[in-house]
């Protein structure tokens, strides 16, 4: 249920540029021109508590336009991964003039789907969901809603194709599988929503293959219970969308990348990356190293937003 916004805040706008590596998050680009876009800090209060997010709006003329909800992983911060794969993200929304808007968990997590695990936003019953209707309510836009996370992030990306689809128009999960059903909390009876998972198959986080998830050290250490196989999860998603009945999936694959897709209204996309561990894939490279293929997932996950 959607809570009352008690408070908004929009403040002093920002370089686009302010996480490129140069500059470190937060801070101000004095040589940033309007065209290169803009970003400003929101805020409100839900439930008692301030919540907070960076907006980048494109350059180019005003108007309605997408918004992509860009959600982090356990332990960081909407700025700490826009400076990691901001730059990526932001010419893509350069390109095909959409909004970007990288929303900070609660303590640096979501309250997602799955059973096993304490943290914050799960111990004190965040309604994660409820922030991001009053994130896109703040921005008064008219146009598609849409939402990829990383890690936590896409379990948190999953949680919303499963109980926002008023809200959300497509979901993708970056190193993410589904749990399992003894691992799964959400409400899983709601609307379709078009969905895409990219994985890497050397993912030591989450497993390509199914099974326990297991944060090995930092603030986020511990069990996350168990998930599917990349390809089982993909095939559960399929099913709740009611696409491809009858038939199996169409399955390419082109050097180190395999594409798997689930055709409908409402379409499955899995892509799986060789020699590629927990990352969010860009064709600058992501970040850390990888012997996987350079994949550019911001705009392959927009061409998937578009045509789905």
């Amino acid at each position: 249920m959607r809570r009352a916004l008690t408070a908004v805040s929009t403040v002093l706008m920002l370089s686009a540029c302010a996480a490129s590596a140069g500059n470190a998050p937060g801070t101000t680009d004095p040589a940033a021109t309007p065209d290169k876009g803009s970003v400003a800090a929101g805020s409100i209060t839900l439930d008692g508590v301030e919540r907070s997010w960076l907006t980048y709006s494109p350059g180019g003329p005003p108007g309605p336009a997408p918004v992509l909800l860009v959600l982090h992983g356990s332990g960081d911060s909407g700025a700490g991964l826009r400076s990691a794969v901001g730059p990526d993200i932001e010419q893509v929304a350069d390109q095909h003039g959409f909004t970007v808007v990288y929303v900070d968990g609660y303590r640096n997590n979501w309250n997602e789907c799955r059973v096993e695990g304490r943290w914050p936003a799960k111990a004190d019953g965040m309604d994660d969901v409820a922030l991001m209707h009053e994130v896109v309510a703040s921005l008064g836009t008219s146009g598609p809603v849409y939402a990829v996370g990383f890690s936590s992030g896409g379990h948190m990306a999953m949680r919303l194709a499963l109980e926002a689809s008023d809200l959300v128009d497509g979901v993708a999960a970056v190193a993410a599988n589904p749990p399992v059903a003894a691992n799964q909390s959400c409400d899983v009876d709601g609307g379709p929503v078009p969905i895409m998972f990219v994985e890497g198959r050397d993912d030591p986080i989450n497993p390509v293959h199914g099974g326990e998830v297991r944060v090995a050290s930092g603030p986020s250490a511990g069990s996350r219970g168990e998930v599917m196989s990349a390809t089982d999860g993909a095939r559960w998603y399929a099913r709740h969308n009611d696409v491809a009945p009858g038939r199996g999936p169409v399955v390419e694959r082109s050097g180190g990348v395999e594409s798997t897709e689930w055709s409908g209204p409402d379409p499955v996309r899995l892509v799986v990356l060789d020699g590629t561990g927990h990352t969010f894939p860009t064709a600058s490279g992501g970040w850390g190293p990888s012997r996987g293929p350079h994949y550019d997932a911001p705009g392959e996950i927009w061409h998937f937003f578009a045509g789905s």
